[in-house]
């Protein structure tokens, strides 16, 4: 991977280095809404709920059903709550294009969000409709700053590790900053649409010298080397494995067949007795 230039679209740059609310779209009827493809507006919601102040709930559900089911509106100690919402289902929904498919994941979770906003006071509808507004006003194009790592010796430079929610993939961008001025900003992975592995993968950082960061992972796979000076990263394997076998099976960017290489590396990697505990679930 090398250097890529900025978006020439509007993009939208949040702080999210604490997470609150969460939410999750799905469905249950044919040619749904729900899949995979939820995680980059739902990821984009639950920080903005929180960014304009509504982020009430620790986790909301969304369900597209059918007419065989009842609307409903359910709240769950402490803080959940789960909308059961009918949309209309096109028949043709998998083959529309991305914009389509955003606008129509937008309009669901903006009426469900209005839905609990009836039972629930303390939602701000205005402060709804603004959020709905600066998603269609910046083309559902933001980026998220997970991580920042300042430099101990140099004032104001600073590497900051961030994500950009794409609908088939989650793009993480190392952002080289002095005294608040972009330097460099280089793709580092893409993965998948969720961000149970961010952990995992960007555990810690830290600088060498002036112009080279370092992030390391929790299962010693991998070490990503970014360097300032000519924005260039390079991705090291730990392991003994052709790929490094976490790293590449959490990717959203390879063939079903490397994906599943890498999780039956990953597999052979494990203890025994967890890799059995793994089957089983699986089974």
């Amino acid at each position: 991977m090398g250097g890529e230039a900025k978006r020439a679209d509007k993009t939208i740059i949040y702080n999210c280095l604490l997470m609150i609310s969460e939410l999750r779209l799905g469905s249950v009827v044919a040619h749904g809404v729900g899949g995979p493809e939820t995680g980059a507006i739902n990821l984009i919601y639950a920080l903005l709920l929180n960014e304009f102040g509504q982020g009430f709930y620790s986790r909301i559900g969304i369900n597209q059903i059918g007419d065989e089911l009842n609307e409903f509106v359910m709240k769950e100690p402490p803080r959940s709550v789960h909308v059961n919402i009918r949309y209309p289902v096109y028949e043709d929904f998998e083959s529309k294009s991305v914009d389509e498919k955003n606008r129509i994941r937008l309009d669901i979770i903006h009426a469900s969000l209005l839905r609990i906003a009836e039972y629930d006071k303390k939602f701000d509808v205005q402060q709804l409709e603004s959020i709905r507004k600066m998603i269609l006003d910046n083309n559902f194009s933001f980026e998220f700053t997970r991580k920042v790592f300042p430099h101990k010796k140099i004032n104001g430079r600073i590497a900051k590790i961030n994500l950009r929610p794409e609908m088939n993939t989650f793009d993480f961008y190392v952002v080289f900053e002095d005294n608040g001025k972009e330097t460099c900003r280089v793709c580092v992975y893409r993965g998948l649409t969720d961000l149970i592995y961010f952990p995992k993968i960007f555990s810690a950082g830290k600088w060498k010298g002036d112009n080279e960061l370092i992030i390391t992972d929790k299962l010693n796979e991998v070490e990503i080397h970014v360097f300032v000076n000519d924005c260039r990263v390079e991705v090291r394997n730990l392991t003994s494995y052709k790929n490094p076998p976490y790293f590449e099976m959490m990717r959203g960017d390879i063939s079903r067949e490397e994906k599943e290489r890498a999780r039956s590396d990953w597999m052979h990697s494990l203890p025994p007795a967890a890799a059995a505990v793994i089957r089983r679930a699986d089974n």
